[in-house]
């Protein structure tokens, strides 16, 4: 009879690490503080502290502030400072027809941005499948150059973290098993540019990217339960609950576009979009205008804009379907608040940006009393993109955060 797998404990490395991440958040918030005040407001001893920040200073995380502290009585304290400045990461997201990358500094800010075009590889005639090396081609290679950047400009990177289209299944090897939007086949990305890079390399879901931008926005501050639903080519949600990101053991929480309408959803056969996606997805929005006899053109951001004027003007068929994707929306989120109850609810998408204001205030109207309970809701903000997630947690990640989790 197999013996039962021995449970996880923690060594000493572990709380040691544990404890310095403890200290870094709390720089982070305060400022330049004293060891003792370090101690009473990480709650650890003033011995560990004293050993953590010298550890914490060898790798360059904090500095000792030439200035001391003003005295109570006796020597003047020495002040400690995070050292935001000193190291950078880097931060890259993968969107449908380009990558996008940026360095920042460990305080967030931007130093250097880049970003590279990309085509699906060999068409959509194509009689082979592609390599690795050809779908990720463009990827590395800005990869390389953000890299080669920083070395030369601002220090050697601590940390990557790229942001996918899709789910990533096994965040160990970074395995992104489903990307409709860049037609991939299942392909492990976290070795490979961990052995290309040697940093510490993530790979996430864009969306749970957006939901870490809300959770560090002035929207999202002080909040521990928050889903940013992002309605586009794909339909989904970023969760951030009990202030962590919650991504599902199969990397597969918040796909809401997948979720099912009624029982008939269950005859069909499984495709690449669910009925929420198959509803309110860019494609689906521009078929439904078309479908509505509506003579628009133009984009299909100029198409939603123009649906959205004729709604103001009062033409019937562009009245029924803004309510229609009111309603469509009011539901998608009604469904998130049930099973979720966050504290904040943020929304995102092309018709969200093109309603004007409009459709936010419409869909709260439809909810009030609707629901067990009505959490904030609001757009997300324009600076709360993937990237800025993604540069969030290469901070992180940079770090050596580490934290005990439920």
């Amino acid at each position: 009879m197999p013996k039962p797998p021995r449970p996880a404990t923690a060594t000493t490395r572990t709380v040691a690490q544990v404890n310095q991440t403890v200290l870094l958040e709390v720089l982070r918030r305060n400022g330049s503080l004293s060891r003792q005040r370090l101690a009473a407001e990480s709650g650890l001893s003033t011995a560990t502290v004293h050993r953590l920040v010298e550890a914490l200073r060898t790798a360059g995380l904090v500095v000792v502030e030439p200035e001391r502290a003003p005295s109570s009585g006796g020597r003047p304290p020495q002040l400690i400072r995070y050292n935001a400045g000193a190291q950078t990461v880097l931060a890259v997201a993968l969107r449908p027809r380009r990558v996008v990358g940026v360095v920042t500094d460990l305080h967030g800010t931007v130093l250097h941005e880049a970003e590279r075009q990309w085509a699906p590889v060999l068409g959509p005639d194509r009689t082979r499948e592609p390599s690795a090396e050809e779908l990720t081609g463009p990827l590395l290679a800005l990869v390389d150059g953000l890299y080669g950047w920083a070395a030369r400009h601002a220090g050697t990177p601590r940390a990557l973290v790229v942001g996918v289209p899709g789910a990533v299944r096994d965040r160990g090897t970074g395995l992104v098993e489903f990307a409709p939007v860049l037609d991939w086949p299942g392909l492990r990305l976290r070795a490979p540019l961990q052995e290309r890079l040697g940093v510490p390399v993530a790979v996430e879901s864009n969306v749970d990217l957006v939901a870490l931008a809300v959770q560090h926005s002035e929207a999202g501050a002080g909040v521990s339960d928050l889903v940013a639903v992002t309605v586009g080519i794909e339909v989904g949600a970023g969760m951030v609950l009990g202030g962590r990101l919650h991504r599902g053991r199969l990397g597969s929480a918040g796909a809401l576009g997948h979720l099912m309408d009624d029982c008939r959803a269950l005859e069909r056969p499984a495709g690449r979009t669910g009925d929420t996606q198959a509803r309110i997805g860019d494609r689906a929005v521009d078929r439904r205008i078309t479908e509505a006899g509506l003579a628009v053109a133009g984009t299909s951001a100029e198409r939603v804009a123009e649906l959205f004027r004729l709604a103001r003007s009062g033409v019937p068929a562009a009245v029924r379907l803004v309510d229609e994707f009111t309603d469509d929306l009011a539901l998608l989120v009604a469904r998130t608040i049930s099973v979720l109850g966050p504290e904040l609810v943020a929304l995102g998408g092309r018709l969200l940006r093109e309603s004007g204001g409009g459709m936010l205030p419409a869909i709260e109207s439809r909810l009030q009393g609707r629901v067990p309970v009505l959490p904030q809701l609001m757009t997300i903000p324009a600076t709360a993109t993937e990237l800025v997630g993604a540069a969030s947690a290469a901070v992180r990640l940079a770090d050596g955060a580490t934290f005990i989790t439920r």
